[in-house]
């Protein structure tokens, strides 16, 4: 009885085996293997691993615009920068994961709620709150590590798209100003 219990698991190691190996063999039963084991979803490959690798590096660059016209760089917009060097993962902090995240191309509720808050931040710094902030996406697309070994750059060239914009005397904006302002105990 042992032996039929012993052939029994070993015919079914050497099954799952063929069937892995199956599809990569070359042969006539490799592409309906291999079609039979997609439609069960049993086939893998690398792309499992990665399926939609990065394929660029994007920051969010904020600027104000203020009552005057002036365009000022905000923190945002000095980080996006000087960022384009290697950090280290534990060296992030969580906004900096947050903005990077945050550099979409599509408008984002959340992008947008967060630039209401830098009216709120920009507010308290400058003792009034700014026209409006600007969102920019800063993208340098990486290279394909075969190009990278040959020498070449490892980021393309710089690109800037302008995202969205945020009034600051929007009803949302003002009235959370408005808020912290009470909240400081500042005159507003």
């Amino acid at each position: 009885m042992g032996w039929v219990v012993r052939s029994v698991r070993t015919l079914s190691a050497l099954a799952i085996g063929a069937l892995i190996v199956g599809p990569l063999v070359p042969g006539p039963w490799a592409g309906p293997l291999a079609g039979e084991m997609r439609r069960v979803s049993l086939i893998q490959s690398w792309r499992m691993y990665a399926p939609d690798p990065q394929r660029a590096q994007s920051y969010l660059a904020l600027y104000a615009e203020l009552a005057d016209g002036t365009r000022v760089p905000l923190e945002e917009a000095v980080a996006a920068e000087q960022g384009w060097g290697t950090v280290w993962d534990w060296q992030k902090r969580r906004v900096d994961i947050w903005r990077s995240f945050s550099a979409g191309e599509k408008p984002s509720a959340h992008r947008l709620w967060y630039m209401r808050g830098v009216c709120v931040r920009e507010d308290r710094r400058r003792g009034e709150a700014p026209r409006r902030i600007v969102a920019e996406r800063l993208r340098r697309t990486l290279a394909h590590p075969d190009a990278v070994v040959q020498g070449r750059p490892a980021l393309g060239p710089l690109t800037r798209t302008e995202l969205q914009s945020v009034r600051c005397d929007s009803s949302p904006a003002r009235e959370m100003i408005a808020a912290d302002r009470t909240r400081r105990g500042a005159a507003g």
